[in-house]
């Protein structure tokens, strides 16, 4: 052990990090989601009383913070859903035109079932309209109870506000009246029109995939044993160190590239294999034990570019842990319990939006942050090429950062001797 200092202390030192990192992620999911704050787009269309109560309710909460403008100019329809589907914001809400001209009908026609049993004069009606609703949207990576809490939420707001545009028609007539009079009144059916209810963001032509189990944890854990094969490569380079076959090599002019070269290839393959083995099981193995089938969206093909970049940054995380440690010791739990913090910050674990503001800011030192948004893009948001540009960049961009430090740490031991 007094020859292993270094080796010694990451046994202690990794799981306090550990601890203190996942003790911070974790904390998200034994709170309710009204202790979050949101990001909410806003679209509002009526620019009525039935908006600005919305608005109002929405801002006076402590849950949302509304966006409805971008630059300074009211955020349109189509603006919010191509926000939504990027995964920029993960809730929006359309209040369409005439949705306060619904609900003051809707009012008209209660308040006209009261009068005509008291005999009183009427209000003017129309034919109910059943297409006034509040229109809900939501990224399509967000979770069931996510979507369920702020659905709860939105629509706490239509109906406080249909109340009172009901108890202001009512408000003339007496109390006791009232009471009276509209027990037999079909509120629901009169209401059914206003309201706020769930719709997808793409169009009835294109097959719409909500996020369950099988959708987040295939890719999600397919990531993180792709990251694992960074422990065996590291191990091997210790261990060819320690036998002398690497300072064999080394002697050789010109071997050490191409040897690099060669490694990072074969276990880029390996790893590349490895997650279309694990989609495979995802698609037909999964559906015989009653769980959904994996839905690869509308270019399953950009899936493969996506697996090759997150595999050779696994690669090259390993010949980075290989490189900079000097002993098995010192690079075997480095390697597994710094890939179980990248795994979690990378939202495989907990949605990434869930975790507190800073916490959400270090999601991006994560490559497998990257590598499971730019899955979620394609599978779940019907992304194409153009949407994973970035996100492979970034990967790639980790992976070189990985190598080249590797290659550089190498080179320095090989001037040494």
């Amino acid at each position: 052990m007094r020859r292993d200092i270094p080796g010694l202390a990451l046994l202690f030192i990794m799981p306090v990090i550990l601890i203190i990192v996942m003790a911070l992620i974790e904390d998200a999911p034994f709170k309710d989601y009204q202790d979050f704050r949101f990001d909410l787009l806003l679209v509002d269309n009526d620019h009525g009383s039935l908006g600005q109560e919305i608005k109002s309710g929405l801002r006076e909460s402590n849950n949302f913070n509304v966006i409805d403008s971008i630059k300074g100019r009211p955020i349109t329809d189509t603006q919010l859903k191509k926000m939504l589907t990027e995964g920029d914001y993960r809730v929006g809400i359309v209040i369409p035109e005439g949705a306060t001209a619904e609900i003051v009908n809707a009012s008209n026609l209660v308040a006209n079932t009261v009068s005509q049993k008291l005999g009183l004069g009427s209000l003017p009606v129309r034919e109910m309209r059943q297409d006034k609703f509040v229109r809900m949207y939501f990224d399509p990576v967000a979770k069931p109870t996510f979507r369920m809490s702020i659905n709860f939420a939105l629509d706490k707001y239509i109906t406080y506000s249909c109340s009172n545009f009901l108890v202001k028609r009512l408000s003339k007539l007496g109390s006791a009246t009232i009471g009276d009079t509209t027990s037999n009144t079909n509120f629901k059916e009169i209401f059914k029109g206003i309201g706020i209810r769930e719709q997808a963001l793409e169009d009835k032509t294109k097959e719409t995939q909500f996020i369950n189990s099988v959708q987040h944890n295939v890719p999600a854990w397919a990531i993180f044993a792709m990251f694992f094969i960074a422990i065996p490569i590291a191990g091997h380079m210790i261990r060819e160190r320690e036998e002398g076959s690497a300072l064999r090599v080394e002697l050789i002019p010109d071997a050490f590239l191409p040897m690099a070269l060669g490694k990072i290839i074969l276990y880029t393959i390996v790893c590349t294999l490895q997650l279309i083995c694990m989609f495979a099981i995802g698609i037909w193995f999964l559906p015989v034990l009653g769980l959904p089938h994996l839905y690869l969206g509308l270019h399953p093909e950009v899936l493969l570019v996506i697996g090759v970049a997150i595999a050779f940054t696994a690669t090259a995380y390993g010949h980075f842990i290989g490189a900079i440690f000097k002993t098995t010791n010192q690079a075997m739990p480095f390697g597994a319990i710094s890939i179980v913090i990248l795994s979690a910050l990378g939202g495989v674990w907990i949605p990434a939006d869930l975790l507190p503001a800073k916490m959400q800011t270090l999601t991006m030192i994560s490559p497998l942050h990257w590598g499971f948004d730019a899955i979620n893009n394609i599978i779940l948001r019907n992304g194409n090429f153009k949407d994973v540009i970035a996100s492979l960049v970034v990967l790639i961009t980790f992976g070189m950062t990985f190598w080249l430090i590797a290659s550089y740490k190498e080179g320095m031991r090989r001037r040494s001797l």
